[in-house]
């Protein structure tokens, strides 16, 4: 295996860890909502709409944290960040694990909701 194929066995320096939280991208021109949907020290995986263009500085904002990044991928939707500064451990624990439990609360119907809201086909 070459210099060139080993570079793209991992080129990430920080695990991410897939999370579920709403988040916004502010740029020049725009301020924009997005689904975090993996998140590390280093960056974000965003899912959204409309995705800013690539090599875009942004204003990277969720929960009340907020960091400069820059766009380093987008295609069909989702986007790539880079944050300009590492997010601190404590306060990417926090988002940790509250994107973990909105992931599980989405996914998982109430059990107080009525057997219609859960998407019974047996209630139709």
């Amino acid at each position: 295996m070459g210099v060139a194929e080993r570079g793209f066995l991992n080129r990430r320096r920080a695990q991410r860890l897939p999370v579920l939280l709403p988040a916004s991208v502010v740029t020049m021109s725009a301020y924009q909502y997005f689904d975090v949907i993996d998140l590390s020290a280093t960056g974000a995986k965003l899912r959204g709409q409309a995705v800013p263009p690539f090599g875009r500085a942004a204003l990277f904002r969720v929960d009340g944290f907020q960091t400069l990044c820059k766009i380093v991928w987008a295609v069909d939707g989702l986007c790539g960040v880079h944050f300009d500064e590492l997010i601190p451990m404590r306060v990417l624990e926090r988002f940790r694990e509250a994107g973990t439990t909105a992931e599980v609360e989405m996914l998982a119907p109430s059990q107080d909701q009525p057997e219609t809201a859960r998407g019974n086909a047996s209630a139709a």
